[in-house]
Parts: C-alpha cells; structure tokens; sequence
C-alpha cells in the first residue's frame, strides 16, 4: 500500500504509512486489553469507524498516485490519521477503567490555591456575563474542529513537513496524557467542588455535580459497557484541551489563519478553566506535554537535507 511504483493504484508517503501501521498496532493493543480485561465493547461503531479510516487513507493515496493531486491527498490521508487514533485511543482508554490509583484532584485543588486560582470564584465571575460564557462554550467545543481544520489548511498550503509533524504531535501528547493520568489519575474541580446552580445555568456548564459523580464512578467502577455513546473526556491532568489548543496554534504559524486562531486559542483558556473539567495546573502541565511533543516530532520527522 506504501509502495512508490507507478503500477500501484494507492501510494503512501513512508511517514504516513508508519503512522497508520502505528495507529493499526494501537489498535490491536486496544483489542487485547479489552479481551483480557474482559470488558464489554460495543464493536460494530468503533469497526465501521476503523474501516473507514482505511477507507480515507485508501481514497487519499489512490488521490495521490492517479489524479496527481497531493494536497487533497494530504488532506485525505492526514484526517484518516488523526480519527484513526482517536478511535483506537478511545477503547484503549476506557479498557483501562477502573483506575488502580486514587484520584489526584484534591491535591490539584491545593495546587490551584496557592497559584490564587478557585473554580468556583471564576465561575461566578463568568455568570456576570452570560453571552460571554456562551461564546466561551462554543469554544470550549471547537477544538476537534480546529484539529481537522488545520489539518486541511497545512495540506491546502503544501506543508507537509508541518503536517506530518502536527500529526505525530498529536499522537505522541495523547500517549504521554494517557500514561500520567493514568498513574495519578484525575476528573476536575467539578466532581470535588459545588458551585450554585443559578451560576451554572447562567454560563451553561454541562460539568456539574452529577457529571462529576459520573466522571468518579468511570475511574472507580468503570463503564458497563464501552460504546460510542459513553465516551468522554477523562484525561484532566494534564490537559488535552490546552495541548490542543497549542497544535492549532503553533502550526498555523506562518499562515494568513494564524492570527485568528491565536485569538480563538487565547480564549480556549477561561473557556477550559470554567467548564469545570480541569484544574489550572492542568493546564499548565498540558504545556509541559506539547513542548517535550513538539521537541521530540521535529527529531523524528526532520526537514530534507538541503543540496
């Protein structure tokens, strides 16, 4: 499939099919936590979205190879990447509850104090601007969208260098996120801290009290059944929300959208420090994750040797 001659209908360029070869391994890896830890998966979603990753790379590389069109394969082969993980990480991730280590938040909490930061103070502040929290929210949930945005912009601008690295940047932060929230396990403010409800309904937050307890019970007992339906952000510290919004950030650079989204991405921070999913140490762990990512992808992934 990853094959250069012209006799093949789908070509591959090799970091892309070390990717989807990496993603497949993932994948595997997922199945067989999930069997030995005999946890009830609901396959038929997760299998059509995996054969539809493979479809993705296939269209891209048949794109590539036959109608000459590099960007649009890009483009093609670089979403089927980005979903392809996201897909697997998922199983993989809800195959690991219930977590052996208790949660970390009130420690958490501690930590945000002494950096003079409180959930509830900074949600009451925000429910003194209501259109202001709404707009945060749709922020709050823009960040997959930006994700596949920049993915089409950095193809559309022949950066592949920049996109490949995007790409393995967003790979490697997940894997780093998942092993420490897994050792030193953590949900948000919002399972540990009650904040009034006429403050919640004035910024629309969804991370309330019950979502909380839900959240704990996911570490503690686990879900019943995995299936698309109960998947949900877990990982608070550190925070992938934020490691996200650096991506987007540091890869546009250079493009016509790099201002914008830097002020989207500004605004990513109150929007994910208020909706009660992260701590603010979360966020600042989130930044040590993406720098050491960034570090390590821009020696994995190297620009060509000049002539």
């Amino acid at each position: 499939m990853a094959g250069q001659g012209s006799n093949r209908l789908v070509r591959l360029l090799p970091i892309e099919a070390c990717l989807l070869w990496f993603i497949a391994l993932i994948g595997v890896l997922a199945l067989a936590l999930a069997l030995t830890m005999q946890r009830q998966v609901n396959w038929p979603p997760f299998l059509g979205g995996y054969v539809a990753t493979l479809g993705l790379a296939a269209i891209g590389g048949y794109v590539r190879q036959v109608k000459a069109a590099p960007r649009i394969a890009l483009a093609l082969v670089g979403a089927a990447i980005f979903t392809g993980f996201t897909a697997v990480s998922s199983i993989f991730i809800f195959a690991l509850f219930p977590l052996p280590n208790p949660l970390i938040d009130p420690a958490l909490i501690q930590a945000d104090a002494v950096l003079g930061y409180h959930w509830p103070t900074a949600v009451a502040w925000l429910a003194q601007y209501p259109g202001f929290a709404a707009v945060l929210g749709y922020i709050y949930h823009s960040s997959l969208v930006q994700i596949l945005l920049t993915i089409v912009l950095l193809a559309a601008l022949s950066r592949e260098i920049a996109l490949h690295r995007f790409l393995l940047v967003g790979i490697i932060t997940l894997i780093i996120a998942v092993a420490i929230w897994w050792v030193i396990p953590s949900v948000g403010p919002s399972a540990f801290q009650s904040i009034p409800e006429a403050d919640r309904l004035a910024t629309g937050l969804y991370f309330d009290p019950t979502y909380g307890q839900h959240l704990k019970n996911l570490v503690e007992v686990g879900p019943r059944q995995i299936s698309p339906e109960v998947i949900t952000g877990v990982v608070a510290f550190p925070s992938y929300h934020m490691i996200m919004a650096l991506m987007v950030v540091w890869f546009s650079r250079g493009t016509f959208a790099f201002l914008p989204l830097t002020a989207v991405n500004t605004a990513m921070v109150p929007a994910t420090l208020t909706h009660g999913g992260h701590h603010l140490v979360d966020l600042l762990a989130g930044l040590a994750v993406f720098a050491l990512s960034v570090w390590l992808a821009s020696r994995l992934i190297r620009e060509p040797a000049r002539v």
